[in-house]
């Protein structure tokens, strides 16, 4: 091969890859509705100027004003006229392209990842997962590239490494955390670099640059703002359902608001979720398998700690405040999951054959899982669309409504169906609830876990003579008056 057809080569994949993960994005992504935390984002993205938008996001707070990177892109995006759901949410489709583009040196990677459930499940949420799982994808090549270049004296990876780390602390305060354990898993490593001046000299300006999100976070947590909380944390096992998400088993499963009624309904599905299961999990253990073979103990160690450290600091701040980790807030570690499953096809030796069938096998039930999550309509987003339409009728005909729902997506689509007149029109909602059921006409409930916990929402709608008369994503609908 010349040197010129090896440089066109290198120039044309990377470019065919892009263009495969634009494709697969696109397909991804859906015109649903905008579900609770997608619609705060976009809420504040309609504000007409740079300085409405800081405004209403410090009146607002929530954990929105702790991805600070992403709520600024998003507002740039909604200025070129993007307002429609699937048009805003192919601001991922860079971040997707990212991530393929990142590991592309890993021969399957690519496959993998474009059938990842999780990864093409977070580029079609308007939220800062997409540029987490990239910004994951970017921290496993350089730390790929640390662990290769680990007998040589100079500072190979470093940069990519500090570009990564950075990328990740700015996408989220959650994600700081992924980066902090990625920083000790590189001086785990390289303890060596901490002993030297150049090391110091190279790193000072991406110092600055952390210093300069670890500020704002902090700002952001004297200010009060955090993520919402649930009574009690979600606990070790909503960290457990993260993995499962991850796996990407749960499109072949219930559907989230499923098991969020009773984790029972994953009864009827066992057959096939544990058939993918063991193939996905049995990929990923030879692929670790193998892995482990040609990495010296420390770069082993390294490598844990980067992933362990932050689960176990995520999962104990979960149960201190009251946070529920999920999936999403695991999305740096996506790599560490999709990696050992891409290692399996190009393994060697006597099992290869088996190992590669073993891989397929794994491919095809995310392949499966990922059509089923984004086809089937247990799988939909709750329908704020749906119940702001209702509930704007409801004011229409002069009925009171008790919202019982979030706010901030119920404003973005008040603005949508009708401009800033029905966004003032449905303050109502917030600033003069009814007083109790008594006086209310219409009730529009989300999530009932969130708003009962621990109570019978049923039992108490009934008592004051309500009865349900719509059902749909996420939503339920009470009436009284028959």
């Amino acid at each position: 091969m010349t040197p010129l057809s090896f440089t066109k080569r290198e120039f044309t994949r990377p470019l065919l890859l892009a263009f495969i993960a634009l494709i697969v994005g696109l397909c991804a992504i859906t015109s649903q509705s905008l579900w609770m935390d997608e619609g705060s984002g976009a809420f504040k993205a309609l504000m007409p100027n740079i300085r409405d938008w800081w405004t209403m996001t410090m009146r607002l707070g929530g954990s929105d004003t702790q991805m600070p990177v992403y709520m600024f892109l998003l507002w740039c995006w909604t200025k070129c006229g993007v307002l429609g759901e699937f048009a805003l949410r192919c601001i991922n489709l860079p971040w997707l392209i990212l991530a393929v583009l990142a590991l592309r040196k890993v021969r399957f990677w690519p496959l993998v990842c474009l059938t990842s459930p999780f990864v093409l499940y977070y580029t079609g949420e308007l939220r800062p997962y997409a540029m987490q799982i990239a910004g994951g994808a970017l921290a496993a090549a350089a730390l790929g590239e640390i662990i290769e270049e680990r007998g040589r004296q100079g500072y190979e990876g470093l940069h990519a490494a500090a570009g990564a780390g950075l990328l990740l602390a700015a996408s989220s305060l959650t994600a700081l955390v992924w980066a902090s354990g990625f920083w000790l898993g590189i001086l785990i490593i390289r303890p060596d670099w901490l002993a030297k001046k150049g090391f110091w000299l190279r790193s000072l300006p991406w110092i600055g640059g952390g210093l300069a999100v670890g500020g704002y976070y902090l700002f952001t947590l004297l200010k009060g703002f955090r993520a919402a909380g649930i009574e009690g944390g979600g606990g070790v096992l909503s960290v457990f359902f993260g993995f499962y998400e991850m796996l990407g088993l749960l499109g072949l499963g219930p559907g989230r608001n499923e098991l969020r009624e009773s984790p029972a309904t994953v009864a009827p599905y066992l057959p096939i979720l544990l058939a993918a299961f063991a193939c996905i999990a049995g990929a990923w253990l030879c692929g670790v398998k193998s892995w482990l073979k040609t990495v010296p103990a420390r770069c082993v160690v390294g490598v844990i700690c980067a992933i362990v450290i932050p689960v176990l600091m995520l999962t104990v701040v979960g149960q201190l405040k009251d946070f529920r980790v999920l999936g999403r807030h695991l999305s740096p570690a996506i790599p560490a999951l999709l990696l050992p499953i891409a290692a399996v096809f190009s393994a060697g030796g006597p099992s290869a054959k088996r190992l590669r069938v073993l891989g397929t096998l794994a491919v095809m039930f995310m392949a499966a899982s990922s059509l089923e999550l984004r086809f089937l309509e247990r799988h939909a987003r709750d329908d704020y669309r749906r119940a702001t339409a209702i509930g704007i009728d409801a004011l229409k005909n002069g009925k009171t409504v008790w919202w019982q729902a979030d706010m901030n997506a119920t404003r973005y689509y008040a603005y949508r169906m009708g401009g800033g007149q029905f966004v003032n029109a449905i303050q109502v909602f917030e600033t003069n609830p009814p007083s109790s059921l008594l006086v209310a006409d219409v009730v529009i409930l989300n999530r009932p876990d969130l708003r009962y916990p621990g109570g019978n929402h049923r039992a108490t709608l009934e008592h004051d003579s309500f009865k349900p008369v719509a059902r749909f994503t996420g939503f339920e609908i009470w009436e009284t008056g028959y």
